[in-house]
């Protein structure tokens, strides 16, 4: 892998600190590319108990890109998963205009289209399930603006893959392979 060396690992010149070539979130459990795109990580000054990462365009636009990460049983489903929330959108000042079930890199996923009734405020949530994980992605932007923002939301979003390791299916113990015995002839 010596495309991806840096002088220091982790440094500006690292592809481990580039979103733009995906491995940024590789401790996070996922990959995700910025590339051809405008919009780069930004800091939260905000103290926050849910594993979130933002994006921003880099031209100072009013848009956002969050992706959040759960933990959930194994069992729940995906729509089992969304149906729990999506009844509170409303209370939220939210309108549900569309939601629809699709996949997204081989993970099940869930596309919602919302407005803010109050807030001038478009949204588009992609939530994908793997195992006993949910990626929650959450791209918002004012109305007027929301279409150009879609375009770079989307992009980064289908880019979406969970790591390898977090694809696999736990596999039980195999079991000893079996002895015969041996007679001394």
């Amino acid at each position: 892998m010596s495309a991806l060396a840096a002088p220091y690992p982790a440094t500006s010149s690292s592809a481990l600190t580039n979103p733009e070539k995906g491995l940024y979130f590789l401790h996070k459990g996922f990959t995700l590319k910025t590339e051809g795109t405008s919009w780069v990580p930004v800091a939260t000054s905000e103290q926050s108990l849910l594993d979130t990462v933002r994006f921003a365009a880099k031209d100072n636009g009013k848009g956002v890109l969050s992706i959040r990460t759960d933990k959930v049983a194994k069992t729940a489903s995906l729509e089992l998963y969304t149906r729990k929330w999506m009844r509170d959108y409303p209370n939220y000042g939210f309108e549900v205009i569309s939601a629809k079930n699709f996949e997204l890199n081989g993970s099940p996923a869930l596309v919602v289209d919302m407005l803010s009734r109050s807030k001038n405020k478009q949204i588009r949530q992609v939530i994908l399930k793997n195992q006993d994980r949910v990626a929650i992605m959450t791209c918002l932007d004012d109305k007027a603006s929301f279409s150009k923002s879609l375009q770079s939301c989307n992009q980064i979003m289908k880019s979406f893959s969970w790591n390898e390791e977090e694809k696999k299916p736990v596999a039980a113990p195999a079991a000893p392979a079996p002895t015969t015995p041996t007679t001394k002839q």
